[in-house]
């Protein structure tokens, strides 16, 4: 595996704890670092921004059809949320390799102004497709701000305590990612939605200011620099694959901008495989740790984002809940990603990483059957077990994973494996959403005629009124039920490649592993 240590700076031996799981400790073998005044300041500026990033990913959900009403142009609010998660998710690698380049904390204060700037124009929005392209904006400062936030945690912190603290930040951000819709909510009924963003601005200035006392360790000026060719074909080939499917929204897939993606795709991997420096550090996939790690990473993420995007559709399309009720659902989900990711960073190097991972996954699978077994009768309680259930297992296998993945790289690379990490979850969440949507639609609108329903009534689901709604409820379920199903398929290949790292381990093809072998 790629190694090294923090260049120009003497490089401690790696304590037993570190060998046995095969991880390249770059800080210290200590067990734990001492917490002086300014690292507790960089924690909670590092904990801020974290919250304030996962929030903006979801806190829109519940109060699009208000925005729509007010500023027009509804056949766009899709965009509102695809457009965010697109460059979010396309320049995270990007950012990544500017902060192996150019040092931690001057590419975060820069992520951070971007993300704050792009609020405040969303606050202001005067037509909804400003909104769209000035939330695509705050998207590139999230795109930072999360990655470049964890690589963070990586270099100031031991590998037993940094096991630790992992499990608190990936429970702040889901958390935070699943409050969201619940305080979307809030906002529209109180102040207005236009707070949602404008709030930002504090909240960014204290991270900042905690954010600023930080050093970056020691290291050499890189020659190299950034890979452009290959961050703009990547987001070209992903934003026209994301808009040629429809982003989710519903519509029909647009073959042409299909077809441009996949160019751009592929042309991206040609640039990659011939660069110095690249965007996305393709030579790491072939890794025997890294490459299952991304994989799975690819399907957890399409699993979380398709329940956070399904699940409080279902609760109030189906069930005749109250979008407060819909996001209640989602709690349950997120305690239980922090229960896991806690519980998985104490015992960690106990039990090894690779049994975790497969914990993981059996309770995200758990979780997905009881999702698409619930009968809407049953009401909201059964799917917040289920949602907790996913919740529990996305905290097994995300903490785990992300600790090895920094520790099987030295310094210089850890920024880049880190956002290899974030990027791959949140474009699986975006492409999986994306093609549910479809599904989906395909799904109640095909049944449509035959209920003597125009399917164009079915384009907005939440905004049916009437005796339409009785009438679209049962297409709905099935629907929605299909969805689920596949987040079955996506919850088994995901245990099918947790299985997969197992057997790698077991065999002494992965080194480490914690406590041994049974």
């Amino acid at each position: 595996m790629p190694g090294g240590g923090l260049s120009g700076a003497a490089e401690p031996a790696s304590g037993p704890d570190d060998r046995d799981m095969g991880l390249d400790s770059s800080i210290s073998d200590r067990e734990h670092l001492p917490w002086t005044p300014r690292r507790v300041r960089v924690t909670a500026g590092l904990m801020v921004a974290l919250l304030v990033a996962a929030m903006d990913s979801s806190i829109v959900a519940t109060a699009l059809p208000t925005i729509g009403r007010e500023l027009g142009g509804f056949s766009l609010y899709p965009w509102v949320i695809a457009g965010y998660l697109l460059t979010g998710t396309t320049t995270v690698p990007l950012w990544g390799r500017l902060a192996d380049l150019h040092g931690r904390r001057r590419v975060l204060l820069i992520g951070m102004a971007v993300f704050v700037l792009g609020s405040l124009l969303c606050g202001a929005a005067p037509a909804m497709l400003w909104l769209v392209l000035f939330r695509s904006l705050q998207g590139i400062g999230a795109g930072c701000l999360q990655p470049v936030a964890l690589t963070v945690v990586g270099d100031l912190f031991p590998l037993r305590q940094r096991a630790r603290l992992q499990g608190l930040f990936s429970s702040v951000w889901a958390v935070a990612a699943l409050a969201g819709p619940l305080l979307g909510a809030l906002f529209v009924s109180t102040v207005g939605w236009r707070w949602i963003f404008e709030v930002n601005l504090p909240i960014g200035m204290v991270a900042a200011a905690l954010l600023w006392s930080h050093r970056d360790h020691p290291r050499e000026r890189a020659r190299d620099g950034v890979d452009v060719l290959g961050a703009t074909l990547l987001t070209l080939g992903i934003g026209a694959l994301l808009a040629g499917l429809g982003a989710g929204a519903g519509a029909r897939p647009l073959w042409p901008l299909v077809a441009g993606g996949i160019a751009a795709s592929v042309g991206f991997v040609l640039v990659e495989r011939g660069s110095t420096h690249p965007t996305v550090p393709l030579d790491l996939l072939g890794d025997r740790l890294v490459g299952p790690a991304t994989v799975a990473a690819i399907l957890a993420g399409a699993l979380m984002f398709a329940q956070s995007a399904f699940v409080p559709l279902y609760v109030q399309a189906v069930q005749g809940g109250s979008a407060f009720a819909a996001g209640l659902v989602l709690t349950p989900a997120s305690f239980g990603w922090t229960a896991g990711a806690i519980a998985a960073g104490r015992v960690l190097l106990r039990v090894g990483y690779h049994r975790l991972v497969v914990s993981g996954a059996l309770s995200m699978l758990a979780g997905s059957l009881l999702l698409a077994l619930v009968p809407a009768a049953m009401g909201p309680v059964w799917v917040g077990l289920a949602s907790g259930l996913v919740g529990l297992g996305m905290g097994q296998l995300q903490t785990p994973l992300l600790i090895v993945l920094q520790g099987a790289v030295g310094w210089s690379r850890r920024g880049a494996v880190t956002a290899l990490n974030q990027f791959s979850r949140t474009i699986g969440g975006a492409i999986g959403v994306s093609l549910l949507g479809m599904l989906l639609d395909w799904r109640v609108r095909a049944a449509a005629p035959a209920h003597g329903l125009n399917p164009a009534l079915l384009a907005n689901p939440l905004q049916i009124g009437g005796p339409v709604a009785a009438q679209a409820r049962p297409l709905l379920d099935q629907g929605l039920h299909l969805v689920f199903a596949a987040l079955v398929l996506v919850s088994a290949a995901t245990l099918a490649v947790a299985l997969g790292i197992l057997r790698l381990n077991r065999a002494g093809t992965i080194p480490g592993g914690g406590s041994g072998d049974g």
